[in-house]
């Protein structure tokens, strides 16, 4: 009875989830300011479709970008075409009219979850349901969509959520595919491969798993392998072609050219002169296909960056731009929500102490067959972000997620009550977090101490929590506050607050109120005690600490009033009575 009560309530949570789901995104689209990047990608898919010149970005393929930018044609043009060296003055012209900010915020966002975010749950859904069960693919799909971990980044103007869809639509095709190689599997395998390849240059370790997929086929000749092997090679190959079709619908050969030298003498990336020997070859490409010129040269580009380690990152007290093969496992246990830690836990537990049931014999190829490609694509992604230097947040873990959260999801779907207890405990952490899911790194309740244990270089701080600042501000009737807050752009601050007054060194701190970045208190010590070997520009980063060092002292000699809005610190200095 009490089961049968259970199986009646969980049917009804999954849609009482599914709804809840939806209502944190539109406070996450509502309440999250944009991310660091996103301005760039903006005006990069802007000048794309209103000029056809992808000339802009060539770091990632336009897919996202141009989707990103479509409410920008609803509005006057943000700037005419740019050169890549003023790319990023180009970017801050989206700062200039606040209300203007406000709309495209909101219109892309939504417009990113309807197109990526969304179809990504439903797929993780399908994904489940393929692998274990109904219920499972239920649970896998809300467990992504409510945890603090996933959830934020659903909606942001990053490509992640694009190529995470990717992933999970070629996983799920490459298991039907492998099950019966039919031309339309093929066709279906392909076309999750082209979309991930039209979002992040990362789908390239699809490659593999494609190939194994390929190979696993059974009873198929050598001819029709390769038939299949064209047929999944058409959408991977039309659907990044055709974003780079429209992004350079109005193509400008000059533009262009001159573009890919500024990316081979390290003006548009850091690169140093990692892609001069490419120059010559690229260019020539260019000639012949200007698309596959910017994809190898956005390949050639990110993998030079990744080479050098140009991104400074936080992790427990010390920065490097080395990358650290421990970073994202670490990561994992911060950032995973403590009920999915337990419930693996117990699945790791139960997998141990359980006797295995045997599988009846037609349902062992399969099985193994799975376990083989589920491996692959993990194995693969992780093992290649063991080795990167691109340690920046969990974001980059998104395509590999719910891959993840699998064995914990299937423990829990085992019973009703369990399954209702994983989804409450999600869903009423997820509420309690809104609008700060991202800073909820390292002490997800937002200690005293935000910086406890965060990485903050790559996940706590990334520009989202502007509007909660300004709610915070407003709700306590403080008309005017200095923000501290190293390499941000007081024009940047301006268009959510008019009560914030960026202070730089060598500024006089003579505010009641003062508000500071968790940067300065998470990023100070350490960049005073780092060793420089494995941190690329350590002596400019030291000369920076040298420099914030005097405000951020004083700054604390006010009344310390702990953190709001997730990443930042309110002092009181009070004022003499007149």
């Amino acid at each position: 009875m009490s089961q049968r009560i259970g199986t009646r309530l969980l049917g009804v949570a999954l849609l009482v989830g599914l709804g809840f789901a939806l209502a944190l995104q539109e406070r996450a689209i509502d309440g999250q300011s944009l991310i660091g990047d996103a301005p760039y990608h903006l005006v990069a898919g802007h000048q794309a479709l209103r000029y056809g010149q992808n000339t802009l970005n060539l770091e990632h393929p336009p897919l996202v970008k141009l989707v990103a930018a479509l409410p920008l044609l609803l509005e006057e043009p943000v700037a005419p075409p740019s050169r890549i060296d003023d790319a990023l003055t180009t970017a801050h012209r989206l700062f200039d009219d606040p209300s203007q900010l406000e709309r495209i915020r909101l219109r892309s966002r939504s417009l990113l979850f309807l197109l990526f975010g969304l179809p990504l749950l439903l797929s993780v859904d399908g994904l489940g349901r393929h692998l274990v069960s109904r219920r499972v693919g239920h649970l896998l799909s809300l467990s992504l969509a409510l945890s603090f971990a996933s959830l934020p980044f659903l909606s942001v103007i990053q490509t992640d959520t694009a190529v995470a869809l990717g992933f999970v639509l070629t996983l799920w095709m490459a298991l039907r595919f492998v099950e019966g190689p039919t031309p339309g599997a093929a066709l279906a395998l392909g076309a999750g491969l082209g979309l991930a390849l039209a979002s992040k240059f990362s789908a390239l370790l699809l490659l593999p798993v494609v190939a194994l997929a390929l190979g696993l086929a059974s009873g198929l000749s050598f001819g029709r392998r390769l038939a299949r092997a064209a047929l999944v090679l058409l959408p991977a190959v039309g659907l990044p072609w055709a974003s780079y079709a429209v992004a350079n619908h109005a193509y400008d050969s000059e533009a262009g050219r001159q573009t890919i030298r500024a990316y081979c003498q390290g003006d548009a990336l850091v690169t140093e002169d990692r892609l001069l020997p490419w120059e010559e070859n690229l260019l020539r490409l260019e000639t012949l296909s200007p698309s596959l010129a910017q994809y190898a040269t956005g390949v050639l580009g990110v993998h030079a960056q990744n080479d050098l380690g140009i991104y400074p990152t936080l992790a427990f007290g010390t920065l490097s731009t080395e990358g650290r093969w421990w970073y994202f496992p670490a990561l994992l246990l911060l950032r995973t929500p403590w009920v999915l830690l337990l419930c693996g836990v117990a699945a790791a537990i139960h997998r141990v102490l359980a006797p295995p049931r045997p599988l009846p014999l037609p349902a062992q190829g399969p099985a193994r067959r799975a376990r083989w490609l589920l491996a692959a694509t993990a194995v693969i992604y992780l093992g290649v972000a063991a080795t990167s230097s691109y340690n920046l947040g969990v974001r980059h873990l998104l395509p590999v997620l719910p891959l993840i959260y699998l064995p914990a999801v299937r423990w829990a779907a085992r019973g009703a009550w369990t399954s209702l207890l994983l989804l409450a405990i999600l869903a009423t952490e997820g509420w309690l977090l809104a609008p700060l899911w991202m800073s909820a790194t390292g002490s997800w309740w937002l200690s005293e101490d935000p910086a406890r244990l965060a990485m903050v270089s790559g996940d706590t701080e990334y520009h989202q929590n502007f509007i909660a600042l300004e709610r915070w501000a407003e709700e306590q009737g403080i008309d005017r506050y200095a923000l501290l807050y190293p390499l941000l752009s007081a024009h940047e601050v301006a268009a959510y607050s008019e009560r914030a007054v960026v202070v730089r060194p060598g500024e006089e701190l003579d505010f009641e109120w003062v508000v500071t970045s968790i940067l300065l208190e998470s990023h100070l010590p350490a960049v005073e005690t780092s060793p420089a070997e494995g941190l690329r520009g350590a002596e400019a980063l030291r000369e920076l600490a040298v420099a914030w060092r005097p405000l951020w002292n004083s700054a604390r000699q006010g009344e310390d009033l702990g953190p709001v809005a997730g990443t930042f610190r309110v002092f009181h200095h009070p004022r003499p009575p007149d």
